[in-house]
């Protein structure tokens, strides 16, 4: 018995160690993508921006430990504002509180810390414009957002759809607090 509980302990630790590893192998591949892609997606191909917006996304940038959205949701506007629906999309889901994929450790701590989760009315805006623009996803999750949302927020989320454009849609203007 006492046997079995240093095994599991020990691979406990192991799992722990390739997390970290996994961890750093994903960010390495990122920043090779963020250097692969950065000329083209400034020059407006918008595959380009989408693997800027991907490699930024719902990372830890820094030492402090801060989400780095801003840079994510930059790429991300450049793309939706071309007319791509998964730019949309991902925009949304960043504005509704879905901050980090996967077995991202350091961001989900990250994201536990960051002051404020969602814009309700925004995220509703943008998964409703991915859905018009054909994403699939989008309109599963504008139908459960809408569902917890006040009817003066889906109002309010209405009234931006009509006007997207000039809605902000980098992190820092709608989270202030969280700023890099």
């Amino acid at each position: 018995m006492i046997r079995i509980i240093g095994i599991l302990l020990a691979a406990a630790m192991l799992s722990g160690c390739a997390a970290v590893a996994m961890q750093g192998a994903t960010r390495a591949g990122d920043n090779a993508r963020i250097l692969a892609n950065e000329d083209a997606a400034a020059a407006g191909d918008v595959e380009a921006q989408m693997k800027m917006g991907d490699s930024h996304c719902c990372t830890i940038a820094g030492s402090a430990g801060v989400l780095n959205n801003q840079k994510a949701t930059e790429w991300y506007c450049k793309a939706a504002k071309a007319g791509d629906p998964r730019a949309k999309y991902e925009l949304g889901r960043i504005y509704s509180g879905d901050l980090v994929r996967g077995m991202n450790a350091p961001a989900k701590l990250g994201a536990l810390v960051t002051t404020q989760h969602e814009n309700k009315p925004l995220a509703l805006m943008w998964f409703n414009l991915a859905a018009e623009a054909g994403n699939k996803d989008a309109a599963e999750e504008a139908a459960d957002l809408r569902g917890d949302m006040t009817a003066a927020e889906r109002m309010q989320a209405s009234l931006r759809q009509k006007d997207w454009e000039t809605q902000a849609c980098e992190w820092n203007a709608v989270y202030p607090d969280n700023q890099l």
